[in-house]
């Protein structure tokens, strides 16, 4: 049923980190834009052209800004962990300037709520903003940049100030195949895969690309791949194979084709037709194996933790063979081709209906009626029961930290000393919370505390 809303603005910021990241979050936005046509999305990415054109509707705009940094990679399977870390201390050396950008820019469109996937400045500017923001993913780039403080103490104060952006968040949509951060304590909904479906069935795909019956179907997927003219030669042994490939590949091998011209043919089709799909794990490119049960053969993908958790899932659930990233730059793919053909296809039983729970679930906080709370930089105890104090407090510090303060007073009376010592102790614990001291005389003395937190 189509819901009625008429000039609400959502800003969706996508990471250019990966594709899959991109397809998954395309599907969202077709899902609220079906389920919601009066509401405008303004997608935010530096994605590139011919990954956006997937998404062209007279309610999506585009504003090409870098939704975050992820990681500097050298290619398409390795990465510069180096010139990462330069990078995300840079951004955090420079973070009020980019939030103030993020604000200006929510302020100005008049956005009313923010979708990331899975940048977390703007989490940051949205609190400020004081609009919800959701987040969709399987995994945050605390997580990920956690794995590297563990060799490399560098990282340490900047993953503490990532997760401290993602505690600004209001929602998590955790995807499957999720790493598990221990950041998202709360806050956090598990939803179905989100996937994309063919349109078309094998028969028909293979009619489009006049492809006989008896012929084997593999389509290489990759954002870019280097393959010599020997690889190339060692592939065209594979006399009974057709490669397929899209832009921005480009190979010339006898048994290697471009479908870039079959229009009529999604990615989604191409993936649910052939026999196998060439890869290095990534979240998009296994959701769209595991939806139509095609076999994979993976690669390498370098020192990335989420590599361990997709290469678990497709075990589980697929038909799967490993090539190395030496073989499959060198064409010695025909081991693994032979696994897979030797291998009984299995077939998953997932739930996929992800972009449409996860589109209603957003709309919901879009239309929610939300009670507002005067966030200040005091608290005054007094007219609360002591018992409620705990809830409260916790609650007013979340509150003020997504506000962006650094500072709070809490009043609680002077009185025995046994409120001031139990608020006390519940700052002294609580995890936002950096230090506290008693208030100087002017602003209430030792029957107020002064509470310090964490800054993003």
């Amino acid at each position: 049923m189509t819901e009625n809303r008429s000039e609400e603005i959502l800003a969706y910021y996508i990471t250019s980190h990966g594709f899959g990241h991109a397809v998954r979050s395309f599907e969202i936005i077709r899902s609220l834009r079906r389920k919601a046509p009066g509401v405008r999305i303004v997608l935010v990415s530096d994605l590139p052209e011919f990954l956006l054109e997937q998404v062209r509707d007279p309610g999506v705009f585009f504003r090409r800004k870098k939704a975050d940094l992820g990681l500097v990679q050298l290619d398409s399977l390795r990465f510069d962990l180096e010139a990462t870390f330069l990078s995300v201390r840079e951004m955090y050396q420079n973070r009020g300037v980019l939030v103030d950008e993020e604000l200006e820019f929510l302020e100005k469109t008049g956005v009313r709520l923010l979708v990331s996937d899975v940048g977390f400045l703007p989490l940051v500017a949205a609190a400020r903003a004081g609009i919800p923001a959701v987040a969709v993913g399987n995994f945050t780039w605390h997580w990920i940049y956690e794995s590297y403080a563990r060799e490399d103490p560098r990282w340490a104060p900047l993953v503490e100030w990532v997760g401290g952006c993602y505690r600004r968040c209001s929602l998590f949509l955790r995807l499957p195949m999720h790493g598990e951060d221990p950041e998202w304590s709360e806050g956090v909904e598990d939803v179905p895969l989100v996937a994309r479906r063919a349109r078309l069935s094998p028969n028909e795909v293979r009619k489009i690309l006049d492809c006989p019956p008896d012929r084997k179907l593999y389509l290489i997927a990759f954002g870019a791949l280097d393959l010599s003219p020997e690889a190339q030669r060692r592939l065209e042994e594979r006399k009974e194979a057709l490669f397929l490939y899209r832009h921005p590949l480009r190979f010339d091998f006898a048994n290697g084709r471009s479908v870039d011209s079959c229009e009529q043919l999604s990615y989604a089709d191409l993936v649910g037709a052939v026999d196998a799909v060439v890869t290095k794990p990534g979240y998009g490119i296994v959701s769209d194996c595991l939806a139509h049960g095609t076999p994979m053969i993976y690669t390498d993908r370098g020192f990335f933790i989420e590599y361990e958790v997709l290469v678990r899932e497709i075990r589980r659930h697929l038909t799967w063979a490993y090539l190395s990233s030496d073989d499959l730059v060198a064409g010695n793919w025909s081991p693994a081709l032979e696994a897979i053909r030797k291998s009984p296809r299995k077939v998953p039983s997932i739930r996929d209906d992800g972009a449409d729970v996860c589109a209603r679930r957003i709309l919901s906080l879009l239309n929610e009626e939300t009670a507002v709370f005067p966030i200040e930089e005091v608290l005054d105890l007094h007219a609360f029961d002591p018992k409620e104090v705990p809830d409260l407090l916790d609650d007013y510090l979340r509150a003020a930290f997504q506000a962006g303060m650094t500072r709070v007073r809490i009043i609680h009376g002077k009185g025995s000393g046994v409120l001031a010592r139990r608020v006390q102790s519940l700052l002294s614990r609580h995890p936002l919370v950096t230090s506290s001291r008693s208030a100087t005389p002017d602003s209430g003395g030792w029957g107020a505390t002064v509470a310090f937190l964490k800054e993003t």
